[in-house]
């Protein structure tokens, strides 16, 4: 899957492959919409390996993403739909009628998403690893500080559990999201 090009999300743990299709419906077209989704899970359903198809839709009276959630049981069961006659040619009907959208997530790639820019590509690696490697160095300086002021006689590995676990939650729910999308936004999506 070329990076670039935009129309579906793949995330896979080693095993499963969970791909998400994500489209803009052209004002008007909501039916037509609503009829090829139904050939698309249809036809995903026939595919060897998959094992469930779900369908988001946005809420009544809102605009925005619609999207197709497909689960597959390995990478080659999701290469096998994804090369099909019957998926590409279901993915050329539904351009005339909507905006295909592609986002791929891998690991770091995911601090760096932007819900309401959901078409920004994932900045460049190297610009990820500094922008990680700070909110990584200011958030263990700040959490070793902190402990340290009230936990005296530590237990190594417990030390290091505690540091481990508050800094990739830091990370994760507070640091990535203020550094990605208001420090740092201009400067990553350039």
């Amino acid at each position: 899957m070329a990076r670039g090009k935009k129309e579906e999300k793949t995330i896979t743990d080693g095993k499963a492959v969970t791909v998400v299709v994500s489209r803009t419906v052209f004002p008007g077209h909501e039916k037509d919409y609503d009829e090829w989704v139904k050939k698309l899970a249809d036809a995903a359903k026939e595919s060897p390996g998959n094992t469930g198809v779900t369908i988001l839709v946005p809420s009544k009276g809102q605009t925005g993403l619609h999207h197709v959630v497909m689960y597959f049981v390995d990478e080659k069961s999701m290469l096998q739909w994804e090369t099909s006659y019957i998926r590409q040619k279901l993915s050329h009907e539904a351009d005339t009628f909507s905006r295909k959208m592609r986002q791929e997530a891998t690991g770091l790639e995911t601090w760096f998403s932007i819900p309401e820019c959901p078409e920004l590509e994932a900045p460049p690696p190297w610009k990820m690893a500094i922008v990680t490697w700070i909110g990584v160095f200011l958030g263990s300086c700040g959490i070793i500080t902190l402990i340290e002021l009230f936990w005296v006689k530590a237990n190594f590995w417990a030390f290091n559990a505690v540091v481990g676990a508050l800094l990739v939650s830091l990370l994760t729910w507070v640091i990535m999201p203020i550094f990605s999308r208001y420090i740092f936004r201009k400067w990553l999506y350039k």
